[in-house]
């Protein structure tokens, strides 16, 4: 049976509805990075996405891209820090990473040896070397995300769907950040629930608990919120708290 190989993983599925939040590691600064972890463990956020930080982001928007711009690239290879970030939280933690960064450097390896990442979420990697990377990682109980996109052919969806217990379904295909023109994820979404004990998140685009609600009552098992994150920590603190908590209560009225 496909299920996912991270404890804390298997655990967090089980409460039902999620959401995923996105900070970047370092981000808006070394210290300042953990007092919005905090806020967002506290205010009850159940998964954490954590951007590693990338001298290059291509595949985010303009906001992701500048605060990448000023994140200190020590990070990268900082091990202390990422058992600094572990350390921090309970819930699972999801290492959002390009490849060039964290995989062709084989840093992630001391992350999962380390028991510091229950998922790995690579974008631009394609389905062989997902595989492999999956494979490779179980014994360490990491996951790794599948992707989908409505680029795909329908075959290339399938083979995700086959092949990964947690699934990142792109609402749109291009960088994060951009306006939704149209939604035209129904039919993927049809497709990914006729699979047995496969997880469905749905990025991109998400920019308010009322796009989430959507999303969670047409089907999805959780959503990825990123851009509308870093948006509000921006403003202050208080502001990404703020929506962190009203994300979180969308998301348990719907358990």
């Amino acid at each position: 049976m496909k299920q996912p190989a991270s404890e804390r993983n298997r655990k967090c599925i089980e409460k039902g509805k999620l959401a995923v939040g996105y900070l970047l590691a370092g981000y808006p600064s070394r210290e300042e990075f953990f007092d919005a972890l905090s806020g967002c463990e506290a205010a009850g956020l159940d998964i954490f996405e954590i951007g590693y930080p990338s001298g290059n982001p291509t595949n985010d928007g303009e906001v992701i891209r500048k605060a990448h711009r000023v994140t200190d690239l020590s990070l990268q290879r900082d091990l202390d820090y990422w058992k600094k970030i572990r350390a921090t939280v309970k819930a699972p933690v999801w290492v959002m990473a390009y490849k060039k960064d964290l995989i062709d450097t084989g840093f992630y390896r001391l992350l999962a040896q380390n028991g510091l990442a229950d998922a790995f979420v690579i974008p631009d990697i394609a389905f062989a070397q997902r595989l492999a990377l999956q494979e490779e990682l179980r014994p360490f109980r990491a996951d790794v995300l599948g992707f989908v996109a409505p680029d795909m052919t329908v075959q290339e969806q399938e083979a995700y769907f086959g092949a990964f217990a947690l699934i990142y379904q792109q609402l749109y295909a291009g960088p994060t950040g951009m306006p939704v023109a149209a939604d035209g994820y129904e039919e993927i979404l049809t497709r990914a629930k006729k699979h047995e004990n496969l997880w469905t998140f749905a990025g991109f685009g998400i920019s308010s608990s009322e796009r989430a609600a959507r999303l969670l009552d047409d089907g999805f098992d959780g959503v990825v919120v990123g851009t509308a994150m870093i948006s509000k920590l921006n403003r202050s603190k208080a502001e990404l708290m703020a929506f962190t908590e009203d994300l979180q209560r969308t998301v348990r009225e719907r358990r």
